[in-house]
């Protein structure tokens, strides 16, 4: 059994369209679509919503209702300049970081370790900012791979960008990420997660993104997820 969760419907929808024998599911006001790829591989999609509280329910739910072998996190991400990564690029996660849980104070940041708070104690390790992911077989040359950065607060600037992607060496950053890891930690179960970069963080404006960049991002993860994993 595979599990797949993605934050938006945008994000998932071409995956959901290559599943065959489809049950749709609503339970706890989350969505989720169960069927098989092909013949034999069952799989079940969540899509949870943006942010860290709605990650970890839906990769909850995911877990207990659907018991799958392995969780992939899937959607997509902004780009910090120093990576360089371009828009529509595909990157894998080797770790998944709380980029906002500390404390910060006039004179910087400080993580959950340096305030000994772990956010999971396990018999023989403790777990701060910082959760490990799986990659998936065969990818260990991927080219673009590293850290993420999961945040409350999406960065607008490049003076925040240049300060976190040097804080925890950091390819790119999102909204949900290492709650789903967090949670996957908890419940024993492996997790990889897979971005296509939708934007480039600089100096930005309020106000949306670029809708074409988005979908263009969306599509490209979804691609790679079908052509090379499933």
């Amino acid at each position: 059994m595979v599990g797949i969760i993605a934050s938006t419907r945008l994000e998932a929808e071409a995956i959901i369209k290559q599943l065959k024998k489809t049950e749709k599911i609503c339970i706890q006001q989350k969505m989720f679509y169960a069927g098989l790829f092909g013949e034999h591989s069952s799989a079940a999609i969540c899509i949870c919503g943006v942010g860290k509280t709605n990650a970890a329910h839906g990769a909850t739910i995911l877990i207990e209702r659907f018991n799958p072998d392995i969780l992939f996190n899937i959607g997509v991400a902004g780009a910090y300049p120093s990576s360089g990564l371009r828009i529509g690029d595909v990157a894998i996660a080797e770790k998944e970081i709380y980029g906002d849980e500390g404390l910060k104070i006039k004179n910087g940041f400080y993580t959950m370790s340096a305030l000994s708070l772990p956010l999971v104690s396990l018999p023989h390790t403790r777990y701060f900012n910082e959760f490990p992911m799986s990659i998936p077989e065969g990818f260990g040359d991927f080219p673009h791979r590293g850290n993420f950065i999961t945040v409350s607060t999406c960065t607008g600037t490049a003076e925040e960008a240049k300060e976190r992607s040097e804080r925890f060496n950091a390819l790119c950053e999102n909204m949900e990420g290492a709650a789903v890891a967090h949670v996957c930690l908890l419940c024993g179960v492996s997790v990889s997660e897979i971005r296509g970069i939708s934007n480039i963080i600089e100096d930005r404006e309020l106000g949306p993104l670029n809708k074409s960049d988005i979908l263009a991002a969306a599509e490209s993860v979804q691609r790679f997820f079908l052509e090379t994993l499933i």
